[in-house]
């Protein structure tokens, strides 16, 4: 699958650290559906699960419904992805 793409804030719970759903540890990072969960893991998962249902914009492949990449933003130059 390769690595997600969590560059927005949302996946960062400034609350506090919650177990990870995947290693247990301690995490501030959160899923889209706010599950949290290490980045590294939720990789991890995808990689360990290539028949789960995908997320996709537009054709792309942005990873599983559980874990997946933030929506690619439009560039600065006439709004086009």
């Amino acid at each position: 699958m390769g690595l997600l793409n969590w560059n927005s804030a949302s996946h960062f719970d400034h609350a506090g650290n919650c177990a990870c759903t995947q290693c247990g540890k301690p995490t501030p990072l959160r899923a889209h559906s706010g599950d949290p969960v290490h980045k590294v893991c939720a990789e991890e998962w995808n990689d360990n699960n290539p028949g789960a249902p995908r997320h996709q914009d537009n054709g792309r492949d942005l990873g599983t419904s559980r874990y997946h990449s933030d929506l690619p933003r439009n560039s600065r130059k006439g709004g086009a992805r």
